[in-house]
């Protein structure tokens, strides 16, 4: 989950006026436009950008890289799902393409590509699974993942009665994504939720 991928120009972006005059539900028509909030029917999730909105939050961009490349030998390629915990990576098959995520780098609002950074992940997949891609045809991105410090994300209501928070999961946002989603379900329909989690 990528959520502050148009940071750099949101967080330069002022508190509008009418969110400083004391207003308690947010304008749906004002905000729906920004990538950076999903609408649940009359509600709004921020998944990132939420200081442009007043809410302090301890979440900080952790970047991370991905590396895309053509399976060359499917017998030597992996077919599932996989971990390298060692080294922080995730290794998995999207048909004919082998992709490698992971890493985490604090650096700012920094989306540069780390060109060493990629190469070490590609050294080590082919460690693990010599022959099994094409590394001279690899393609590498980058994106940050709002991240808190203790790895434990901001889930519920806000200050206003129509914004709900679904952000700061790091690196475990497609891990979380479902638990996160019911919690929030919940949340907004006015149930206990019927996961536990810790709030802030």
């Amino acid at each position: 989950m990528d959520a502050l991928d148009n940071s750099q120009t949101i967080r330069r972006a002022t508190v509008p006026e009418w969110l400083r005059q004391g207003e308690t539900r947010l304008r749906l028509q004002t905000i729906v436009r920004l990538r950076w909030l999903a609408v649940l029917g009359q509600s709004l999730t921020v998944i990132g950008a939420y200081w442009v909105l007043g809410i302090d939050l301890p979440i900080y961009p952790l970047k991370g890289y991905s590396v895309t490349m053509p399976v060359k030998n499917p017998s030597a390629a992996w077919s599932v799902s996989l971990s390298d915990d060692a080294h922080k990576l995730v290794l998995s098959r999207l048909g004919d393409r082998l992709r490698i995520a992971g890493t985490a780098e604090l650096n700012g609002y920094d989306t540069a590509i780390n060109e060493v950074r990629c190469q070490a992940i590609v050294k080590r997949v082919m460690e693990l699974f010599p022959g099994a891609g094409d590394p001279s045809k690899a393609e590498f991105w980058t994106g940050l993942r709002p991240a808190t410090p203790d790895n434990l994300p901001c889930l519920g209501a806000t200050k206003y009665s129509n914004l709900f928070l679904n952000t700061g999961h790091g690196t475990l946002g497609w891990t979380h994504a479902c638990g996160s989603g019911r919690i929030l379900a919940d949340i907004v329909g006015g149930r206990r939720p019927e996961i536990e989690f810790p709030t802030r």
